[in-house]
């Protein structure tokens, strides 16, 4: 297998879109426990995901021989994400309210501006991918693109025991919000008290 690394344009929009999605309603901890649908997923990502591939800083990775997506990283502006209110109603609210309170735990320490700190929103590897270090070469290329750009924070939000493991202990990057799934309460409910594994999602940050 032998990768390359493109800015998603027109042309890898919409397969980076169908990958990102679907691995994401396989893997992701956070919408197995709200029993999130596929098709759902795609509708009520699609806007915002369109809009943060958009901005220039996403890249997908190709494997050249057979001309196939294997992995894409959906980045955007950090201070764009604050302004964004969560949703209130539908499957979606519970999920809205724990990224705004994460990110609103953030804020309590530190404040945030346009062009300081990019946030990696979607990092995904195909299966047929995994084991060859490509989410973090992704990562690495998205670190010179923010720092060119300007950029002196990569912000990352995570819900998976690989992504804390690779964030905060290989890469150093530090834990600057967390909030447990077991003591999250939306409304009389606690939508996340089914995943045992990560304990909480964390927001972690690393300098450009």
């Amino acid at each position: 297998m032998t990768i390359e690394f493109h800015k998603i344009d027109e042309k890898l929009l919409e397969p980076a879109f169908e990958l990102a999605t679907e691995v994401f309603i396989n893997r992701s901890t956070l919408h197995k426990a709200l029993r999130i649908g596929l098709d759902d997923y795609r509708t009520y990502i699609r806007p915002s995901f369109e809009g943060m591939v958009a901005e220039g800083y996403s890249i997908a990775a190709v494997d050249i021989d057979t001309g196939t997506l294997i992995g894409c990283m959906i980045v955007t502006d950090f201070f764009d994400q604050l302004k964004n209110l969560p949703d209130q109603t539908g499957v979606f609210a519970a999920l809205g309210a724990l990224t705004h309170s994460l990110r609103q735990q953030y804020l309590q320490k530190d404040t945030v501006q346009p062009g300081e700190a990019l946030l990696i929103d979607m990092g995904i590897v195909a299966d047929a991918g995994s084991g060859r270090g490509i989410y973090q070469q992704m990562r690495a290329l998205v670190q010179v693109t923010a720092r060119e750009a300007g950029y002196r924070l990569l912000i990352g939000e995570l819900s998976s025991y690989a992504t804390q493991h690779v964030v905060l202990e290989k890469l150093g990057h530090r834990k600057r919000a967390e909030i447990a799934f077991d003591t999250f309460r939306y409304g009389e409910d606690f939508p996340f008290r089914s995943i045992t594994e990560p304990k909480s999602i964390i927001l972690a940050e690393g300098s450009l």
